[in-house]
């Protein structure tokens, strides 16, 4: 199972992708699932057009804030601060301005990884933005991973569309 998504958002791609590797929008999507940022790099620091980036995003949440959503088996194993790591690896912006990124999503508790592309494509009269993300998530839990990854997928999905609407009104305001 796999999962694609699909979204508007009303700014041009660098401006989307400008905000996709901001601290600040990062904190304001974490304050959301009530997560902590752990560690955040972006490699250079202000990527330019003719750049590429790495984005490395380490959160934590509490673990019983989420325990009651995963498979009665693995709620269990679920205490204390559970670790999400992501990394990106975006490309340089194209000469329609549009970008692609490689997301790894961990979270090594439930020996899950998710992957994703994520594509930031100029709409026809170039003042916004489509985004594209689609991917899929694996769980190498004996017995559970595959219930684990079936019940994740469409989640991951939904909060990665969620986070580029979340994106519109703070990009809005910034």
């Amino acid at each position: 199972m796999a999962f694609q998504e699909s979204t508007v958002v009303s700014h041009p791609p660098q401006k989307v992708f400008e905000g996709l590797i901001n601290r600040e929008f990062q904190q304001h999507v974490s304050d959301g699932f009530r997560a902590d940022i752990d560690q955040f790099t972006v490699t250079p620091a202000q990527p330019t057009l003719s750049d590429t980036a790495q984005v490395t995003i380490h959160r934590s949440i509490d673990g019983e804030q989420i325990a009651n959503r995963l498979p009665s088996a693995v709620q269990r194993f679920v205490k204390g601060r559970v670790q999400v790591e992501q990394s990106e690896a975006w490309s340089a912006a194209s000469d329609d301005g549009s970008r692609n990124a490689n997301v790894t999503i961990k979270v090594p508790l439930a020996k899950a990884t998710g992957t994703a592309t994520i594509k930031l494509i100029p709409t026809d009269d170039e003042t916004g933005t489509v985004v594209e993300i689609a991917g899929s998530v694996d769980s190498k839990i004996p017995f559970m991973g595959s219930k684990i990854a079936q019940m994740a997928e469409p989640q991951v999905g939904k909060m990665l569309t969620g986070m580029t609407s979340k994106l519109d009104s703070w990009l809005d305001q910034h």
